[in-house]
């Protein structure tokens, strides 16, 4: 499994890092420096999911592009508040902080379950 994780703050990524390693040994788990939608385009075949701490400026601003790479794999992504979305944009999981890796945990099983996660078909 490749997991992807976006966090600025070193301490929290370590965290998240410490985490997620702990819950999925075998997985691979690779770090962004900054956010950027090209690195999770670019690594669309190979990401099972991805945890994205992000402002709220941020969420808006790429807010379709994440909903369209939801189809793809889960995302959860890290805010400091719950995001008022429109109903058709709750495809994407939140937590809020502070979290603990309890919150974390649970907001990644619910998104690796989501029966809504439709994988595309491969040719």
């Amino acid at each position: 499994m490749s997991i992807l994780i976006y966090e600025p703050d070193p301490l929290v990524c370590s965290d998240i890092n410490e985490t997620l390693s702990a819950a999925f040994p075998q997985s691979q788990i690779s770090v962004l420096e900054t956010f950027d939608l090209s690195k999770l385009v670019e690594n669309i075949d190979n990401i099972e999911f991805a945890v994205l701490s992000l402002r709220r400026d941020q969420l808006h601003q790429h807010l379709s592009d994440l909903s369209n790479l939801r189809e793809w794999f889960p995302i959860v992504c890290i805010m400091n508040d719950t995001p008022r979305l429109a109903e058709a944009e709750r495809r994407l999981r939140f937590i809020t902080r502070p979290f603990s890796s309890g919150n974390l945990l649970s907001a990644v099983n619910g998104a690796l379950s989501d029966p809504r996660l439709c994988q595309p078909e491969m040719p």
